[in-house]
């Protein structure tokens, strides 16, 4: 009688065991995947929470070379998440515009939605990786642009926080003394590395500058038409970082990064 008791006892100790609600880093479920409000935190350069929300990045120049958004991502659990990707959600833009982003050590061209190498975050690291570029080429308006990080991995669900960012040219006249200048494409490059570019009508000279991690110089290229596209020859360099420089006119106009992995 006793071993009978003993075993319904256990049983329902198993039971309510079972029936214990499972939590798992305070993900909040909704019809279609998991919030990460309190996993995934995502900041503008201010350092305010943005989940959810919408930066504005205005310029009153179509010709400007480009806007350029902002978003810092916090890891704030206490398990490193070693798969987290970014995917590009267009609400609506603007014709005749392009845009692109970068996350981790690798940017994409404006036709990639979605990253293709995921970027590890550790806990509680805050990631200053991420920038979206917005390329008006001479037109005016207001494009808006939704940026999910997500992580389908590390906790066996998949984990989402997003935030939107808002382009927007007031202006809708065409600068020809305004450098337009994209690129490169693609990023990183194996073989070879193009840009697209509009100069300034009066410029006199104008350069893109090679240089590796250590700041020497190791190729130098003349623009020889105001527009068009440059393509250079990657395959000889070594696989890393490289940075870009637009000199017009003895004045640097643009440095950025440019990576090479064969």
């Amino acid at each position: 009688m006793k071993k009978l008791i003993l075993f319904a006892v256990s049983i329902l100790f198993v039971s309510v065991l079972a029936a214990r609600p499972v939590t798992m880093q305070h993900l909040i479920s909704d019809s279609k995947y998991i919030l990460a409000t309190d996993t995934l935190e995502l900041y503008d350069t201010l350092g305010k929470k943005i989940n959810n929300s919408t930066i504005k990045i205005s310029g009153s120049n179509p010709s400007a070379d480009v806007l350029v958004g902002y978003m810092w991502i916090k890891n704030t659990t206490n398990t490193e998440m070693a798969n987290v990707f970014v995917r590009r959600v267009v609400n609506y833009e603007v014709p005749g515009t392009s845009n692109s982003f970068c996350f981790g050590v690798f940017c994409y061209g404006p036709m990639t939605n979605v990253s293709t190498f995921p970027v590890t975050l550790a806990s509680g690291v805050i990631d200053k990786s991420f920038y979206a570029d917005y390329y008006p080429d001479g037109h005016g308006g207001l494009s808006s642009i939704t940026y999910e990080f997500f992580d389908n991995v590390s906790f066996g669900v998949p984990v989402v926080a997003k935030a939107t960012i808002e382009f927007h040219i007031s202006a809708s006249g065409v600068d020809d003394n305004k450098l337009v200048f994209k690129g490169p494409y693609p990023n990183p490059a194996s073989q070879n590395a193009t840009f697209e570019y509009n100069l300034p009508a009066n410029y006199n000279n104008a350069q893109l500058v090679i240089r590796n991690m250590l700041g020497v110089e190791i190729d130098n290229f003349t623009f020889e038409n105001r527009s068009g596209k440059k393509s250079i020859d990657v395959s000889n360099y070594a696989s890393g970082i490289y940075f870009y420089t637009i000199i017009v006119d003895g004045k640097t106009i643009q440095s950025k990064k440019m990576i090479v992995k064969h």
